[in-house]
């Protein structure tokens, strides 16, 4: 169980059974969890209640999730995004990493997943500074 089990985590993605574990995962942790099926549902959310992670799917129709991160910098979201992805091609990680987002591949490996959800220094906040 998390040392804050009232902790709010949104998941993106728009494969519903990537959605439906995730939550499942995530819930019997402790954790609240809302879920968004793209992009453009998720940054509709904010402003709002304010989430301590988001997990963001990369290959997403209409916005892919290095899009939504950089939309999510200009509404001054501070919230810290973990990227996860189906195709982890070398390009991918070298956009992420100069954006400063983890990146996680799937399918997802839930001990891992939640190692780097209990590290702060993993996650990296959508707006620094």
């Amino acid at each position: 169980m998390p040392s804050n089990p009232s902790t709010l985590i949104f998941v993106v993605d728009d494969d519903p059974a990537i959605l439906d574990s995730t939550r499942f995962l995530l819930e019997s942790e402790g954790h609240r969890v809302e879920t968004f099926p793209g992009g453009r549902e998720l940054l509709a959310a904010f402003p709002g209640p304010s989430p301590a992670f988001v997990l963001l799917d990369q290959i997403m129709p209409e916005l892919d999730g290095l899009e939504v991160f950089a939309q999510l910098r200009t509404l001054d979201a501070v919230v810290p995004v973990v990227l996860i992805t189906g195709h982890p091609d070398p390009g991918i990680r070298t956009r992420a990493g100069r954006a400063g987002l983890s990146v996680v591949e799937k399918p997802l490996v839930f001990d891992t997943l939640l190692s780097m959800l209990g590290t702060n220094g993993a996650a990296r906040p959508a707006h620094q500074g």
